[in-house]
């Protein structure tokens, strides 16, 4: 039974059956055919992509808790309403009063599950502040 196994695949190997030449044959045709057309979106609605941009940032009003502790700005003590900012692969935050401070437990990963889409591009990062109302 196995060597009649081993004969058959011998034989059948390197065999296409007829069927899927058909199918390609007119998968061929059709795609020759088609007209080309430019399926990338115009330039005005295009985002950049991530190495095209230096940074990302999306405002945070809660309190933001790493590691069981609340996160506090060091010169005035907010707590919440944050901005978190995210370039270079850092990650910064900046309080309502324009301070920043390097938060080193939060890293792109972090950014990058918790931030929604990009709404806007800007500029400059003051117009990026505006936007977001700071």
């Amino acid at each position: 039974m196995e060597r009649r196994y081993f004969e058959l695949s011998a034989r059948l190997e390197g065999r296409v059956p007829p069927e899927v030449e058909k199918v390609r044959a007119q998968l061929e045709r059709a795609a020759s055919t088609a007209p080309v057309v430019d399926d990338f979106l115009p330039p005005e609605l295009r985002v950049p992509s991530h190495d095209r941009l230096d940074g990302r940032m999306m405002p945070w009003k809660q309190p933001l808790v790493l590691n069981g502790e609340m996160v506090a700005c060091a010169e005035c003590g907010a707590y919440r309403d944050w901005l978190i900012l995210s370039t270079r692969d850092q990650i910064w935050l900046r309080c309502r009063a324009g301070h920043q401070q390097h938060e080193t437990r939060l890293d792109t990963a972090w950014y990058n599950r918790n931030s929604g889409p990009a709404d806007a591009t800007h500029a400059t990062f003051e117009d990026c502040l505006r936007h977001l109302g700071h």
